[in-house]
């Protein structure tokens, strides 16, 4: 046990609990003040490890205690993404793990949940759930309509990941402009030449979706002293935005994808993004262009890619998603000609964590005083965003 006269941790197995003493719990909710004599209990599903010390830190001057229980949950990809289509079958619901005592009682008394998975068949074991902090940025596994249904907020991970995500953008973006690959072979090759290549300063990059990844993507297109070009869901006629030298509503995809020589998807998965890369978006891209997928795979008709691809019309495709994950061995992607994949992992979790804990910890502060927190979702409109 660890003390320092305002908070308490200590671990108890698979249990971790940080309660965060203060002076007077004392809670302004709006212009209500309030007695709040109980902690705050606020579970962790995942990341399994938290740095509590941070944690202590941020939540030190709070009005009310917090009571932090890293309870580790987390599904397998397979039930994840069953869910994204339910029902789900009892076979894959028996994949769940099965909660021990201390996760039971955490979900018994927790008003607050960091969570990768939210299992809908044991929300009645959560009575106080009024808050979820999504891991990602990605909402897909949970069932929005059920929170909307029970007045329980969602928060996502937006922004994140986004400085992590740009940086691997362009780290595949010079390896294919300055054909790193052709150099690599040369020297395995011990044949000395050079490959060639071309350099991205003065091409055009096109952003769909400007959110808080497609604005980190953009701000380094410009120091690559790229022209960019971005869409939004929001965005009106005339709008404009400093972090792009162009920006379009929704309506402007065609426009992009006729104009750009680097295409990037940033947009989330939604019923309107579903296939929004198919045969007759890929025939509107610049001949010898390439397509970048950093978001979801089912934004991209894999298909007709293969098939741009395959007729050279596409220079190249980086994809860091792809519709089915893990992708199978058959799967005809791996042998693309050009075709640049990796598995989902344009973001390192070491640095990711940490933003994402940066996040929590504020969205708590919020909670408690009441305050709108950041990335709330809103559940009535969530299937018409675009990168927002």
């Amino acid at each position: 046990m660890k003390s320092n006269g305002r908070w308490r941790y200590a671990a108890f197995g698979r249990l971790a609990r940080l309660i965060i003493v203060s002076s007077s719990p004392v809670l302004f909710q709006g212009d209500r003040l309030t007695l709040r004599r109980s902690p705050l209990v606020v579970g962790v599903h995942h990341p399994a490890v938290v740095d509590t010390e941070k944690l202590a830190s941020a939540w030190a001057s709070l009005p009310c205690p917090v009571d932090l229980r890293v309870v580790p949950y987390k599904e397998k990809v397979k039930l994840r993404r069953a869910r994204q289509d339910p029902p789900v079958s009892d076979e894959l619901l028996a994949l769940a793990p099965t909660p021990n005592d201390a996760l039971q009682a955490a979900w018994r008394e927790a008003e607050a949940l960091l969570t990768m998975d939210l299992p809908l068949e044991r929300l009645d074991e959560m009575p106080r759930l009024a808050w979820v902090q999504s891991y990602s940025a990605g909402l897909e596994q949970f069932s929005l309509g059920t929170l909307a249904e029970r007045g329980i907020a969602l928060t996502n991970a937006a922004g994140a990941g986004a400085p992590a995500i740009a940086e691997f953008v362009f780290g595949r973006l010079v390896e294919v402009f300055r054909n790193l690959r052709g150099i690599e072979a040369m020297q395995r090759a011990r044949d000395f030449h050079r490959p060639g290549g071309r350099t991205l300063s003065g091409r055009t990059l096109g952003i769909v979706g400007l959110g808080a990844i497609g604005g980190e993507v953009a701000r380094l297109g410009r120091a690559f002293g790229m022209r960019t070009l971005a869409n939004k869901r929001s965005a009106q006629l005339g709008d404009v935005s400093p972090l792009v030298d162009r920006l379009l509503g929704p309506d402007g995809l065609s426009e992009i994808l006729s104009e750009s020589d680097v295409v990037v998807l940033c947009a989330p998965a939604t019923a309107e993004t579903t296939n929004l890369i198919d045969a007759e978006a890929l025939s509107r891209m610049k001949q010898g262009a390439v397509l970048v997928n950093v978001a979801r795979g089912g934004l991209v008709d894999e298909g007709a890619l293969l098939r741009a691809l395959q007729c050279e019309h596409l220079s190249a495709a980086i994809l860091d998603v792809t519709r089915t994950e893990p992708l199978p061995k058959s799967d005809p992607l791996w042998d693309a000609p050009n075709l640049y994949l990796s598995p989902h992992s344009s973001i390192p979790p070491d640095a990711y964590d940490a933003r994402l804990l940066d996040l929590f910890a504020e969205n708590v502060r919020r909670y408690v005083l009441g305050e709108a927190l950041v990335n709330q979702i809103d559940l009535s409109a969530v299937d018409s965003s675009l990168g927002d």
